[in-house]
């Protein structure tokens, strides 16, 4: 992992939707993950993520960019 990324935890993902949340274990904030920055595509509750950050266009707010699965439970 480098500086520019984060481990984290899947608190929250709906496959259907396509989103769900991440803890990050770094700043212990919740930050939004949509499908399309996910690399398999797939997460489920309790996998261990590595993701960026950066800010989503429509809201303005932080979310979770380029995600990669690194344990699924």
């Amino acid at each position: 992992m480098n500086q520019d990324r984060m481990w984290g935890v899947v608190t929250k993902y709906d496959k259907e939707r396509g989103f769900g949340f991440i803890k990050s274990n770094v700043d212990g904030k919740s930050y939004f993950a949509h499908v399309s920055q996910i690399q398999d595509g797939i997460l489920e509750h309790g996998y261990l993520v590595e993701f960026g950050v950066g800010i989503n266009k429509k809201t303005g707010k932080e979310q979770a960019e380029n995600v990669i699965v690194v344990e699924a439970k």
